[in-house]
């Protein structure tokens, strides 16, 4: 198996996300119109998963590539929104890059983990927390967009309220995120320096 990889369905659904990403930039300041490019772009995220598996067309590039496309979408739009995106963006990219060196098992929690890192990573982050912090992880930021552009208060006419209700339960959802992002960076970290004191002193 090498380069045909790059041609399995799954991964031709993640280059046209990244297509449609930037269709969806384009678009940024007419709402109706990014959220319909930017959701759909979301909406084939579920899709590939589904295809590699029914396909059997699961691959390590293809892990790869599906949080990469996730984390480009993600945040281009946080550094659309604000230029304090930039510092989400590179949490999350930053904890990719610790769990990656972890390998495909980075998602089973150890025994010396924190608690709420156990709560929040349990079942391969398929419990009640662990879906909560995906959810803020991956809504938080078209939430913020919807409310600054207008679209929940002018197309939707949902009440203020509700939208700054539902803004908090994300960010609550989103800081649980951002709990296991520091441990996984303060582990990786840990284990840097750990390797280096072990060449100095071989």
């Amino acid at each position: 198996m090498g380069q045909e990889v790059l041609f399995f369905v799954p991964n031709l659904i993640g280059y046209i996300r990244l297509c449609l990403l930037m269709v969806s930039l384009y678009l940024y300041d007419q709402p109706s119109s990014f959220i319909l490019v930017y959701g759909l772009s979301a909406s084939l995220d579920a899709v590939d998963g589904i295809l590699a598996r029914k396909l059997n067309q699961t691959s390590a590039f293809g892990a790869w590539l599906d949080v990469v496309v996730d984390l480009i979408t993600r945040g281009a739009l946080w550094c659309f929104i604000s230029k304090w995106g930039y510092f989400v963006m590179v949490i999350e990219w930053t904890a990719f890059v610790s769990t990656h060196c972890r390998g495909a098992d980075w998602k089973i929690p150890e025994n010396e983990f924190p608690l709420i890192c156990k709560m929040v990573m349990a079942k391969g982050f398929k419990t009640p927390t662990g879906a909560y912090a995906i959810t803020g992880i991956f809504v938080l930021p078209i939430w913020i967009y919807c409310m600054t552009s207008g679209f929940m208060t002018q197309i939707l006419h949902l009440p203020i309220v509700i939208q700054q209700c539902v803004l908090i339960t994300l960010i609550v959802g989103r800081l649980l995120g951002l709990v296991v992002e520091l441990f996984f960076i303060q582990q990786h970290i840990k284990g840097l320096l750990r390797d280096h004191g072990a060449t100095k002193t071989s």
